[in-house]
């Protein structure tokens, strides 16, 4: 989340996007609307009686027209129709490559329009690339899932799943996200883009639910009243954001939200890694300990080598496997960084720095994040909880 806070600080003087206001552009857009949507050769007209149209006092406005510009005919085919394009955003789609395309011959800077890079449009699909590693997120999201609907099913004590449950609830959400973000990036209108942001706020603040009831001990019985209180106020304040950029909709207040949020979910994961990391060091250090160095390996059982990023370090006690996610969030936040430094699509105006910021988060799911849940709630949460009552009982 800190590699946003530059990008934050630019948002407030950043305008509309400067392909829109291109001439070119727009007279692109009023040539293919005239003649493919409303049937009108109006150059014909236009170039019979130019020298009128141009005079100042001119009741009509003359519009370039170049005959090098083509456009698809009607009408569009049934997979552009599916997907909800119609003449206009046909026209709006051709004239952004027409332009980029001159622009690229000319050696000049590529522009963006109506905030977005000019893609090429594959099947009807606005951004392509960014769509296919979405769902590529929500597959590595599904698996995890699976995983940890497996492993609370063999938690036999209640107590033992009041963690599972605020992770499997995490990931659910986290699921629909990526479902969200996928049908933006498919067909960018406005319910598609509010969807994909109301869930994008929705990952972060129950992930910071997850981790902050983590870190507090929140599972325990004794707290059920903190959990239930922490647990309300998560949903009221999520409740309150949600109608604020419905009743007032800002990109700039949304991100803030996102950040502050998205920092202090970092923490309590730092904390949580530092509360892990001290105990198991406390283990290998026991000066009660006369064989000698114990080192614990309860993780190995629930760790895959080859989902494992240097299996070879993280695989030789808890107390390094710890820290494991601090290693998955440092790429997230690697990623991250590529939303600051923008960049015009290549590969045939398919990639760009959002659809590979996509293609970074598909590694912590796949390389272990879930794994190390699932081995921190069987192995340290229910170990606490059962050390707790045994000290009760004694």
């Amino acid at each position: 989340m800190l590699s946003w806070i530059p990008l934050l600080l630019v948002l407030p003087i950043v305008g509309a996007s400067p392909g829109d206001s291109l001439i070119a552009f727009q007279d692109c857009i009023y040539q293919c609307e005239q003649t493919t949507c409303y049937g009108n050769p109006y150059n014909v007209i236009q170039e019979e009686f130019r020298e009128e149209f141009q005079k100042p006092e001119s009741r009509y406005e003359w519009k370039y027209y170049n005959g090098d510009w083509h456009f698809a005919r009607m009408p569009l085919a049934w997979n552009l129709r599916l997907l909800l394009w119609n003449c206009q955003s046909n026209c709006d789609y051709q004239c952004q490559r027409v332009i980029t395309f001159e622009r690229k011959k000319r050696n000049q800077e590529i522009y963006q329009f109506h905030g977005k890079w000019p893609f090429l449009r594959i099947f009807g699909i606005q951004e392509f690339v960014s769509v296919v590693f979405s769902l590529c997120n929500l597959y590595v999201n599904y698996l995890g899932l699976l995983k940890l609907w497996k492993a609370r099913k063999m938690a036999s004590d209640p107590k033992h799943k009041t963690q599972f449950n605020n992770v499997i609830a995490m990931t659910i959400i986290t699921i629909f996200a990526w479902i969200f973000s996928s049908i933006f990036h498919i067909r960018d209108f406005q319910v598609t883009e509010h969807l994909d942001y109301y869930f994008a706020g929705l990952t972060v603040l129950s992930s910071f639910h997850t981790l902050g009831a983590r870190l507090f001990n929140l599972y325990r019985d004794k707290y059920w009243f903190w959990r239930t209180l922490f647990t309300v106020v998560c949903i009221a304040a999520y409740t309150a954001h949600v109608y604020r950029l419905v009743t007032d909709w800002s990109y700039t207040y949304n991100m803030r939200a996102n950040i502050t949020v998205g920092l202090v979910q970092n923490c309590f994961l730092i904390g949580v890694c530092y509360n892990l990391y001290s105990k198991y060091y406390e283990e290998e250090t026991s000066p009660d300990d006369n064989k000698g160095k114990t080192i614990n390996l309860s993780h190995l059982q629930y760790v895959k080598f080859r989902h494992l990023i240097l299996p070879s370090f993280f695989s030789r006690s808890a107390k390094l496997y710890s820290l494991y996610p601090l290693l998955l969030t440092f790429i997230v936040t690697v990623g991250m960084s590529l939303e600051i430094f923008d960049f015009p699509p290549f590969f045939y105006d398919l990639i760009d720095a959002h659809s590979l910021w996509h293609l970074v988060t598909i590694f912590p799911a796949w390389l272990g994040w879930y794994d190390w849940m699932i081995w921190d709630i069987t192995e340290n949460v229910y170990g606490h909880i059962v050390e707790v009552e045994k000290k009760k009982k004694e």
